[in-house]
């Protein structure tokens, strides 16, 4: 078979420096799907547009890289490699001599060749050997029979998942196969009378379960004259995709540490940073904290301030020394001088009669966090200055200035500028303490943080609570779409309901608040329906389809959502859903 019948990908070489964003933009302007990356005339691996497009577009595109785990060489005519070894990619890369590359031929174009040479009588016996045994890499299952569903072709990975061998079925049809019990239902029969593609779950004689796609070829005169299922075990392959999801989120987690500190490896807590705008925070936030510079931690509520705060006290050279917290909104007026600065005995009525020592001056050689500082009363704005400007303090009731090396970080989810305009808040000291600022982004800004922030978060109730609950992948496509007024405390409460609160061990978007689903309920398809009523019944029912196709059984739906059977029953009957 010459190489030029072949199907194949056209790519763009890559530079090692290249960003994924540069990457995709170079594959959508030349629109080409795969990019190879060369190093001293040598392959190094492969780029997927489909991998690049979800990853962070100034991550560098060498680590979404993928090997040629074989290579298929070529003269005048495709040769086979000997014993190359499974691939799971099912990707191979063609040359005509070394280093003269001729393209990318994956699965899909694959059977797009064999089509094409077929519809044109022009296939030998010895060119199906060798296309048989290319198809037989792949780790997908591939079924093909003919216009009438007799089969004519399966591979090793079908053997190894049905339990069924070749010899058991090449040359029968598939309407005989179904009856015996060797699966059911045969996607290709259905693929057969609708003349369409057609995607099913499919079961075996063993008892396994797989999502199988039939695909009909048809002849020049419209007739089916092949019929290609392509299945995958999703029990395996999920948790496959669990397993290298977890493994790229490791290696993310290493990558950006090293990105960010180089050979310095600082404490980083509880952050949880895989977005670009989170990482250049904590970039910023290692930066000063190696000096001593006032810093205002800007944000909304719930954003981790907090968190960053103690971020910069760990990584900086006060971090054997105290970390002093004060919230000037949770402590009352008339005590919050006394919290700061403390007092000397007999200093006022009931004051105690050895003194105290303030939470300033306690923090001395370390670092106070003054937390939620745009509710300090104005009395306390001028002292704090007084504090900041000299480094000195004086308690209450005391006669002379105590010298003190504190390191201020400040907070507030309030916009201190609006406030020194209103004269709610002194302008000196506000840029006191504005000498660096930092604005930690909303969660909906971050959306890249919700999965690992969310599993985090999850096990760590988890273990509090002596449970073992789990999310499915639907509430956290929920979360990464909802837009999070509350950021992380919010997502931290809701979490920790759901912990405490469900019976079943997976959390389904059904056990959701009601805000974080309606925010994800898709309009397309409500027609003129603008109620919340009218809103809130495509709520139900679109639940009621999602559990029925699940469990089949009215019986199990109402005792997951706890109403009655035939409150299901009735509803099920009213919105028309069908067994699918």
């Amino acid at each position: 078979m010459k190489a030029g019948e072949l199907s194949l990908h056209r790519f763009v070489t890559i530079k090692g420096n290249s960003t994924a964003g540069e990457v995709l933009r170079l594959l959508d302007k030349y629109n080409m799907d795969y990019g190879i990356l060369k190093k001293d005339e040598q392959i190094c691996g492969y780029v997927t547009r489909q991998k690049l497009k979800m990853s962070e577009p100034n991550l560098l595109a060498k680590k979404c890289l993928q090997k040629f785990r074989d290579i298929i060489p070529s003269s005048s005519s495709i040769k086979v490699l000997e014993n190359p070894g499974r691939t799971t990619e099912n990707v191979f890369l063609l040359y005509e001599k070394p280093g003269e590359y001729i393209g990318i031929l994956d699965f899909a174009s694959l059977l797009k060749s064999i089509q094409h040479l077929e519809e044109q009588n022009n296939i030998n016996n010895e060119e199906i050997c060798i296309l048989k045994k290319i198809i037989d890499f792949s780790s997908d299952e591939i079924y093909v029979t003919d216009g009438q569903g007799n089969t004519l072709l399966l591979n090793e990975a079908y053997e190894k998942n049905s339990g069924i061998s070749r010899e058991e079925v090449l040359g029968r049809n598939v309407r005989e196969l179904e009856r015996e019990g060797y699966f059911r239902p045969s996607v290709t029969l259905m693929v057969l009378e609708q003349k369409k593609k057609l995607s099913i779950f499919q079961e075996y004689a063993n008892k396994s379960k797989v999502m199988v796609t039939g695909t009909p070829v048809f002849d020049t005169n419209g007739s089916i004259f092949r019929v290609i299922v392509n299945a995958r075990d999703t029990v395996k392959l999920n948790r496959l995709r669990a397993q290298l999801e977890e493994i790229e989120n490791i290696k993310e987690r290493y990558y950006q540490e090293l990105m960010i500190l180089g050979k310095d490896l600082p404490e980083s807590g509880d952050i949880i940073a895989h977005s670009s705008s989170m990482l250049q925070v904590l970039n910023l936030a290692l930066k000063v904290a190696k000096v001593d510079a006032t810093v205002l931690l800007l944000g909304e509520t719930g954003v981790g301030k907090s968190l960053l705060a103690r971020y910069i006290h760990d990584n900086s050279t006060r971090r054997k020394n105290l970390f002093v917290t004060i919230n000037c909104g949770a402590i009352p007026e008339n005590l919050l001088e006394s919290e700061l600065f403390g007092y000397e005995p007999g200093a006022f009525s009931g004051a105690g009669k050895k003194g105290k020592i303030g939470k300033i001056e306690m923090a001395n050689g370390g670092t106070v966090f003054l937390d939620e500082i745009g509710d300090l009363p104005h009395a306390l704005q001028v002292k704090l200055l007084h504090v900041l400007h000299e480094g000195t303090i004086m308690r209450i009731g005391g006669n002379k200035e105590i010298a003190l090396n504190v390191r201020f970080l400040a907070a507030t989810n309030r916009d201190l500028d609006v406030m020194v305009k209103e004269g709610c808040f002194r302008e000196d000291l506000y840029y006191r303490l504005n000498v660096v600022p930092i604005e930690i982004p909303p969660l909906r800004e971050r959306i890249a943080d919700i999965v690992p922030l969310t599993r985090s978060i999850l096990d760590g109730f988890n273990k509090e609570h002596k449970k073992n609950k789990t999310l499915s992948p639907a509430v956290l496509k929920c979360f990464q779409n909802y837009d999070w007024p509350g950021n992380i405390r919010e997502l931290k409460n809701i979490i920790e309901r759901f912990v405490i609160v469900v019976n079943e061990d997976i959390i389904e978007p059904y056990h959701l608040p009601e805000a974080v689903r309606m925010e994800n309920v898709s309009l397309q398809g409500l027609g003129n329906i603008v109620s919340l009523k009218g809103i809130k019944r495509d709520v139900e029912r679109k639940i009621l389809e999602e559990l029925y196709r699940q469990h089949k059984s009215t019986y199990r739906v109402a005792e997951i959502l706890k109403v009655n059977q035939s409150t299901v029953a009735r509803k099920i009957k009213r919105y028309n859903i069908k067994k699918t």
